[in-house]
This record gives structure tokens, C-alpha cells and sequence, in this order.
């Protein structure tokens, strides 16, 4: 019949267009199979089904859409071999009749009766669902004309899933591999980029991380002694008394451990301890992974301040816990902290800079080391405290004073100012303590015990008291100097020197609990006067802020850490090589020395910002090296953007021009191309590498300060 042929016809057209395409709802096209079925059709339908077939067609046009029978369905029968003479015989179409809801199925005798062709018909049974030849049909019964998706024809042999990467794919690329050896490539394949990515964070990590960690691992001794000495349940004993139960400095406590409050303090201090390791485990990871850039920051004064806060963190994690592996590792870090800082003071020398607050971590930071090498080797500890306090007498003072005349010089180093007397306080106080077990037995005797405290009362009190109050000062002089600051430095994007907000306040804080300790165990006066009550206070209120500003900044922390490890360089300017600086030559000269008083950044700064930081980026499939100025600090010092550096730049060559020849007019050198030539001439270090335009500050236009590279 007419209708039925038309039918088939339209199967067959859309069968053609399928079959160049893979289709999207799993179903299975066949050239040779759609011919078969065709012939067959064509050569052998009985004119009495055609006849009932376009009856059929003629009843469902007439009736409401709503009420329409299911269209017939025709499945091809099989006559035995002898009766097939030819393409036109031996094969018969009956209708069958389904539910409303089934779906159309035509079944095709080649396949059925044979091996399916591909993947998708074995895990099929050999069986297509042809939902787009169900719709085009229902459209041709209602229009008259098939109404097909205007699209290029296809080359018949291409298919999307007959790539190598998604041929055993269920659905197409980025659906379940069908395969287990495929299934084992894309999750090895997944695990490379995941390793891959890894390594890219480890190697280009902050090392203000470590001053999260030291805040982490603070928080939780500060909150631990704090619990012993409000609550009754603890009394304060000495080190080498038996009835400490928690070595865990600043003094030490004899506790009913079975108290729920003890075992929730106890706790809360392992939870900060392990947060700690792991973020100090990052740094160790870089130092092993990425040591070129390790080495690069520890060439410049500004860029290795920040490596001491590792050491520190790792002295007191480890320090008085794990047996022995805490006792070697108490030992490394504090043999690596003093050799930091010897390394650290004698760079500072080349570069002729002066003490500042950046300087604590590294040097008089060994207090802390002094206090957990002492639960091992008293000597060890009283000797690494009195560095401790040599280094602090040497540089504290310098260094508040030029970070109140020195306005170029930035908030985060100036609040760093609160860590270096509460460091030295906090490792001075194992002075208060026996050398040993024999002299803590001797203790029992009165008369002995008068002695010891009268020798503390007369030399040790007044230097702890002293002590406490530079960290008093420093707190004033931190809190003034944040608010004199806080307008400029508040436009500056969050960075890893932001970081450093946290650990100073509470090494702040745990440095009045080693005060009160102290004063508690050697003073006179009755627990309950008002210095002593506001003390308490005082250092619950600092303890309270510091967990605040330390949960705070951990959070934006890991939010910023994706863009500071992943530094996309492929559009950047290569900023010069340390050595090729215009800063480097006059520290070579030796005239870009600091002052007590200047009005222009550090030389040492400077020539971090010019010539940025070594990244570590993924470049043709391969791990490569950098430089980069877009890590967005260094050290404690947030990047300077292109007009800043500029700026400073220009500052510290008129310094160091007026300076050689005081009788210049300062009014007929204003132009910083007029002082670059009579400083010296600036060779030509425009070369390419990696694609990237390298950077060169000697020759920058206005055109580009105003695009505002970073």
C-alpha cells in the first residue's frame, strides 16, 4: 500500500542519516542491514497486509491524536533455505501489536541471525531503539513529509567513540569505559593529573604557611595551659617531678587526666598539633620536590625571613611526643633553625641592611628552640636561650626604631614586631626550672629550696619583668602602626603576608601565660590582686582574638591558595635575573646600604620585587622553572605593583647619586632616565625565553606602567 511503502521509505532515509553519525541514545545503524530489510520489504509484502496496513494508517488519521492506536509493527520471518531463491523471496513482514507505552523496535534478520557488529549491540543483544525514526514517522503521518534536522552529511566510516580514547566508551567520551584495561588507563590517566597537580602546589607553596602552622600548633598549647591553670583539677609541679603528666612547656602540671574537661583540652591540642604538621609538611615537601626555588629564596634577606617559622613549628609539634622520632626530629629542626639563622645574619651583611622586625623568626626565633631542646639537653636549651636573648638585645631596639621612621616600611613586618619579645620571654622562662633530676630532689631540703627562690627573685624576676614590657610595647607600637598603616594597606589583595597576622598575637598570648607562670611561682604577692587578675584577663582576651584571626585567616588562606600555586606565566614578562638588577650593582658598589632613617624601600626588597620569585610551572607537558612576579609576596612584604617599583627605584637612585656628590642640584635631576645614565650604563638583557617577553625595568614606558602588569 501506498502508506506502508511511504513508511518504509522514510525508515530507510533515516537510517541513511544515522548512519554517518554516532547517535546519542545508544542505538545501532547498519547499511547492509537497512538494504536487506528494504528488498526484502519491497519484493515480498502480501497485498492483503499492505491493504490492512493502509486501512489501519487511514483510521488512525481520522481519529483524535488523544486515541490513536500504536502505528504497526512488522517483524521479518525466516522461510527455509530452499524456498529463498532470490533477495525477493523467502522473507514475509507481519504485524505485531505492543502496549502504548513500548517503544518501536525494528529487529533486522541479518543481525539477529548473526554476530552483532560492534560493542554496543553485544551489550545490546543486537537490538536498536530507533526513537528519532518513531518521531520523524509520527510527523510524516500528520504532515505528509518527513521533516529531518538540516546538518552536513558525514564521512560514513568517521565516529566520535572510534577514537582510541572513547572507542570502549558507554554513551561517548567522558561516559563509563566499557573495558577494564580501559577503565585502569583513564583512572591512571586521572591519578597522573591529580600527581601532577600536587607537585605544582607543593613546589610553588607559600613559606608564610609555616607562620599558620607555628599559629596552629601556639593555639594549641595556649588553649591546653589554659585549662590547667583556671580549673582546679590541675597543679602546677616541676619538669622533672614524676606527677607531670603532659611535658609541655611553659610549666608543667600535675592533672586528674580522667576529668572530661582535661580529656577535651587534651584533644583540642592534638587536633592543632596535627593541623600544624600538616601544613609544615607542605614546606618539607617543597624542600625536596622544588629545591631550586628553596635556594632561590634563601639568596635574599627578604625572601628567606619567613623559612625560620618552619623550624619552630616543627619544634613544637614534635617536641616532648612521639619517643624517639619526636627527640630526633626536636634535634633537626633546632640544628637547622640555628643554621638559618647564621646564614640569615651573614646575607643581611652583603646586602648592608639593618634589623627590622622581619628578622625574629630567624634570630632571636631560637628562644623557642632553646625551650624544646631543654626537656632533652638542658645545657643545649640554656644555651641556644642565651643566643636568644643576644640577639634580641642586638636587634629589638634598632629595629623599633626604624619602624617608626622608616614609613616605607610595611604593616605585616611592623605587627611581626609582637613575636620578638614574647619568643625570647617564652624561652627565658626554663631558667625557672631544675637542671635535673638530682636538683629537683634537692628541692625538698628547705633550706635549699630558699635559695633557689631567693636567686630567682634577685636575677631572674627583673629580666622577665622586663621582658614582659617590651611585649607590651610592642603591642602598642604594633596596634599604632597598623592604624597609621591601614589606608594604604588595606588596597592591597589578600597575599601569604597576610598570613603573618596570625602567628605574632598568639606567640603574644603565650608569651603572657610564661609570664604568669613565672610570676605566680616566684612572687610574693597574694593570686588575688588586681595586676595579677588583669594579667588573666588580659591574656584570655589576647587567646580569644588570636583564635579568631587565626580561623579567619586559615580559611581565605586555602580560598587564594589555587591562584598562588597555579601561576599561569604564559602572558607574563620575564622579570630579569637577580644578578642582572640595577640594585644588585649598587649593593656591589656598596652604595644602596640602609639607614636608621630613609624615605625609600630597602635595597633588599627592591630587588626581590624586580626580580620576582622562581615558580615552578607546566610548560609543553614538562616541568620548567621561571621567574615570575606574580606570587603576590615576598617574604612579609606584599608585591609592589609596576608604579611602586618605579617609584622606589627612583627614590633609592637619587639616594644614591646625592649621596656620591652631595653638591648636585637636587632640582636638575628629576628624571629617572637622567640618573639611570650618570649611575652607570645599563647593558642590554632583552632575551626571549619560553615564548615570555623578558622584563626589563631599565627601558619601561608610561604605556606600560598604565597597563598595570603585575
Amino acid at each position: 500500500g501506498p502508506g506502508l511503502g511511504g513508511y518504509q521509505q522514510q525508515q530507510q532515509q533515516e537510517r541513511r542519516y544515522d548512519d554517518g553519525e554516532d547517535s546519542s541514545d545508544g542505538s545501532y545503524d547498519s547499511d547492509a542491514s537497512s538494504g536487506s530489510s528494504s528488498d526484502s520489504y519491497y519484493g515480498d509484502s502480501s497485498s492483503n497486509d499492505s491493504q490492512s496496513t493502509s486501512e489501519h494508517q487511514q483510521q488512525q488519521r481520522m481519529m483524535d491524536p488523544r486515541q490513536r492506536q500504536p502505528p504497526l509493527r512488522y517483524q521479518q520471518q525466516q522461510q527455509p533455505p530452499q524456498q529463498r531463491d532470490s533477495p525477493s523471496k523467502g522473507v514475509r513482514w507481519e504485524p505485531l501489536k505492543f502496549d502504548d507505552n513500548s517503544r518501536f523496535d525494528y529487529r533486522d534478520g541479518d543481525i539477529e541471525g548473526g554476530m552483532p557488529s560492534n560493542e554496543r549491540d553485544r551489550l545490546s543483544g543486537g537490538r536498536r531503539n530507533n526513537t528519532n525514526s518513531n518521531n520523524t514517522y509520527s510527523t510524516m503521518q500528520t504532515t505528509g513529509k518527513p521533516k529531518y534536522k538540516t546538518r552536513a552529511k558525514k564521512n560514513r566510516g568517521y565516529n566520535r567513540n572510534s577514537s582510541p580514547a572513547n572507542k570502549h566508551r558507554l554513551g561517548g567520551p567522558g561516559c563509563v569505559p566499557l573495558r577494564l584495561d580501559d577503565a585502569i588507563e583513564v583512572l591512571l590517566e586521572k591519578m597522573k593529573r591529580m600527581f601532577v597537580m600536587m607537585e605544582l602546589f607543593i613546589s610553588n607553596m607559600p613559606s608564610l604557611v609555616g607562620s599558620l602552622a607555628l599559629a596552629w600548633c601556639s593555639l594549641g598549647v595556649d588553649w591546653f595551659k589554659w585549662y590547667e591553670e583556671t580549673f582546679d583539677a590541675c597543679h602546677p609541679t616541676h619538669y622533672h617531678n614524676k606527677a607531670c603528666v603532659f611535658t609541655e612547656f611553659p610549666g608543667c602540671f600535675a592533672c586528674e587526666t580522667t576529668r572530661d574537661g582535661y580529656q577535651v583540652a587534651l584533644h583540642i591540642h592534638y587536633l592543632c598539633s596535627t593541623i600544624a604538621f600538616i601544613l609544615s609538611s607542605f614546606l618539607v615537601g617543597k624542600i625536596i620536590i622544588a629545591f631550586p626555588v628553596v635556594r632561590d629564596e634563601l639568596a635574599n634577606p627578604t625572601t628567606a625571613a619567613p623559612l625560620g617559622l618552619l623550624c619552630m613549628a616543627f619544634e613544637k609539634v614534635f617536641a616532648g611526643n612521639f619517643g624517639y622520632v619526636g627527640t630526633g626530629v626536636t634535634f633537626v629542626a633546632t640544628a637547622l633553625h640555628t643554621a638559618v639563622a647564621g646564614w640569615f645574619i651573614f646575607i643581611s651583611v652583603v646586602y648592608k641592611t639593618l634589623p627590622e622586625p622581619s628578622w625574629f623568626s630567624n634570630t632571636t626565633g631560637i628562644g623557642l628552640a632553646a625551650a624544646k631542646l631543654y626537656l632533652y639537653w638542658t645545657g643545649g636549651g640554656y644555651f641556644l636561650s642565651g643566643l636568644s636573648v643576644l640577639a634580641f638585645s642586638m636587634f629589638y631596639v634598632v629595629s623599633l626604631y626604624r619602624i617608626h621612621t622608616n614609613e616605607k616600611i610595611s604593616a605585616p613586618v611592623c605587627w611581626v614586631q609582637l613575636s620578638g619579645p614574647a619568643v625570647v620571654l617564652y624561652g627565658f622562662t626554663i631558667f625557672s626550672q631544675p637542671g635535673s633530676d638530682e636538683a629537683d630532689f634537692e628541692l625538698l631540703i628547705q633550706e635549699n629550696k630558699d635559695h633557689f627562690y631567693q636567686i630567682h627573685r634577685t636575677f631572674y624576676m627583673p629580666v622577665v619583668h622586663l621582658l614582659f614590657g617590651f611585649c607590651m610595647v610592642s603591642m602598642a607600637s604594633s596596634l599604632y602602626l597598623l592604624r597609621s598603616k591601614w589606608k594604604s594597606f588595606r588596597e592591597k589583595e589578600f597575599s601569604p603576608a597576610h598570613v603573618s597576622f596570625g602567628a605574632p598575637l598568639v606567640s603574644h598570648a603565650n608569651a603572657m601565660q610564661a609570664y604568669r607562670s613565672s610570676l605566680n611561682k616566684f612572687s610574693s604577692t597574694p593570686p588575688g590582686t588586681t595586676f595579677k587578675v588583669w594579667l588573666y584577663r588580659y591574656w584570655t582576651l589576647s587567646l580569644i582574638c588570636g583564635t579568631v584571626l587565626v580561623l579567619v585567616l586559615t580559611w581565605k588562606f586555602f580560598v587564594y591558595l589555587p591562584s598562588w600555586c597555579q601561576i599561569d606565566v604564559d602572558d607574563d614578562e620575564m622579570p630579569p635575573e637577580p644578578d642582572e638588577t640595577i640594585v644588585t650593582r649598587l649593593l656591589q658598589k656598596g652604595e644602596a646600604g640602609d639607614s636608621m632613617k630613609q624615605n625609600f624601600v630597602s635595597a633588599a626588597v627592591l630587588q626581590a620585587n624586580e626580580s620576582g620569585a622562581l615558580v615552578r610551572v607546566l610548560q609543553d607537558g614538562k616541568m620548567k622553572y621561571v621567574r615570575s612576579r606574580r606570587m603576590p609576596s615576598m617574604g612579609f612584604d606584599p608585591i609592589m605593583n609596576v608604579s611602586e617599583l618605579m617609584s622606589e627605584r627612583e627614590r633609592l637612585l637619587q639616594h644614591v647619586t646625592y649621596a656620591a656628590n652631595p653638591s648636585r642640584d637636587r632640582g636638575g635631576m628629576s628624571s629617572f632616565d637622567d640618573i639611570l645614565m650618570d649611575t652607570f650604563h645599563e647593558p642590554n638583557r632583552l632575551r626571549a625565553s619560553s615564548g615570555r617577553q623578558r622584563l626589563n625595568f631599565m627601558s619601561f614606558d608610561a604605556s606600560t606602567a598604565m597597563r598595570g602588569y603585575h
